[in-house]
């Protein structure tokens, strides 16, 4: 059966090496939107992509565990025409397997216990493996590339706002043992069976190291493009460990590679069946060091190969995403509930110096159980307003726009008073021959007004004064 086996991921492989980019563990829900991920990192996965992102946790305290698993298309059908080769001789066995030549076969899993909470995530890694199997040649001069890499270890991460409500910072610690490396076999070495060592010390080695991640974030406000934005700065792996610590084997396994990524997420009001969509886009992953073998996990090759672009549409306890990764096609979908969580994602990973050349498209799933609310991510209260900052249970605090001051109507304006437009209206000189008799207004007996009474030399002379009776 083993020799089966070891036939079978050897046949199944491309004409030249993997250059795949190795991370330490990836996010189903960061693969499900293109991989785009560094500008909300709002779950456990910050423990991974960027630690500030912690900031804007909104869930109550969960403590999980993660079960992750992975394989390639390619993948599946070689178990598939694996389980017809009972009987067969070894060269039929090959003639059947050669259908799978210069495609990727990959396998993946990954367990992670974690305990997350607003501002803290603390993960211990039991294990997370990665391997490639790769086929060059013809027939019995056929050349097997396998490279396999596990991680585990204990990381720690710490996020929140300084300074003002709108920049968050955060800080991942975390001390990782690397096994493995990459080796070769030819097709002789698997008819002999004896031959083919898949000792992780004779592979690469194991090595431990210690590493750090720095996250910044920072929420725009009085953007006018969608109803909030943030943009994101990443450091990851600022030692870029080689993993020489307690080291053991023929070397040491691959080093870590030290890298800065740019993230940018937008949020935009939606309908009442979709309260609001969310648009991811990252410049991921461009190396400043650290590991330099491309077939390791060196970050290579063109500006494609570090796009990833997403969409994620909450749906309550429900949330649809889709993307573009390395220029491949993505798509998944989350089911958050009290106490599990599913998700589910297929993307597309180049293998090749650049999209279009050697593409892997792989299907993975992760069961996580456990207990807490589930993170709510993105508040309904964001649809159609902005939010005050000191709003509580939302994860985008928007200021509102100042508003802007009354304009004037010029119907009611009011001249300003002048010379010419006083109010105060000066009595006119009241002549004795324009009173004669003057009929009281307030005297019911028709008084006449005595013409003694009008002072004719006042030009003040109201008339109130004139109409007052005689007493």
């Amino acid at each position: 059966m083993k020799k089966i086996i070891l036939l079978i991921l050897i046949v199944v492989s491309p004409l030249f090496a993997v250059k795949e980019y190795y991370a330490i563990s990836r996010s189903l829900r960061a693969l499900g939107m293109g991989g785009a991920f560094y500008g909300v990192s709002n779950d456990e996965y910050a423990l991974f992509y960027n630690p500030a992102g912690l900031s804007l946790y909104q869930g109550s305290p969960q403590g999980m565990v993660n079960f992750n698993g992975q394989v390639g298309s390619r993948t599946l059908a070689a178990f598939k025409t694996k389980n017809t080769l009972s009987g067969n001789s070894l060269s039929q066995s090959i003639d059947a397997l050669t259908q799978y030549q210069g495609d990727p076969i990959y396998l993946g899993g990954s367990v992670l216990p974690y305990f997350l909470m607003k501002h803290l995530a603390v993960g211990i890694l039991l294990a997370d493996l990665k391997a490639d199997y790769l086929l060059s040649g013809k027939e019995l001069d056929s050349l097997v590339d396998f490279t396999g890499i596990s991680d585990s270890g204990i990381l720690v991460s710490y996020g929140r706002s300084i300074i003002n409500e709108n920049l968050h910072i955060g800080l991942t610690s975390k001390g990782l043992v690397r096994i493995g490396g990459r080796t070769s076999f030819s097709l002789a070495d698997v008819i002999q069976g004896d031959k083919i060592n898949l000792n992780p010390e004779d592979l690469g080695g194991v090595g431990f190291g210690i590493d750090f991640d720095l996250g910044i974030m920072y929420d725009i406000p009085y953007l006018s493009f969608g109803q909030a934005s943030r943009i994101s700065f990443v450091l990851n792996n600022l030692l870029a460990s080689q993993f020489s610590m307690s080291a053991k084997g023929s070397g040491h396994p691959p080093g870590l590679v030290r890298t800065a990524s740019l993230g940018w997420h937008t949020i935009f009001s939606g309908m009442d069946v979709v309260p609001h969509v969310h648009l991811l886009v990252d410049l991921a992953e461009f190396q400043i060091g650290g590991e330099g073998n491309t077939e390791l996990g060196a970050r290579s090759g063109k500006i494609l190969k570090h796009l990833n672009l997403g969409v994620e549409v909450p749906l309550g306890v429900l949330t649809l995403r889709t993307g573009i990764h390395q220029g491949y096609f993505t798509a998944g979908f989350g089911l958050n509930l009290t106490y599990a969580k599913l998700e589910f994602a297929t993307y597309g990973e180049e293998l090749a110096s650049g999209p279009g050349r050697l593409p892997s498209r792989r299907f993975a799933l992760t069961l996580a159980l456990g207990a807490g609310t589930p993170n709510t991510r993105f508040k309904s209260n964001l649809k159609g307003k902005r939010v005050e900052p000191n709003e509580k249970g939302t994860e985008f605090k928007i200021r509102p726009k100042p508003p802007e001051p009354p304009k004037p109507d010029p119907m009611l304006e009011i001249p300003p008073a002048g010379p010419a437009t006083s109010l105060e209206v000066p009595l006119q000189k009241i002549e004795p021959k324009d009173i004669k008799q003057t009929e009281s207004l307030n005297n019911k007996d028709k008084s006449k007004i005595p013409n003694d009474l009008i002072n004719t030399k006042d030009p003040k002379t109201s008339l109130d004064d004139l109409i007052k009776p005689k007493q």
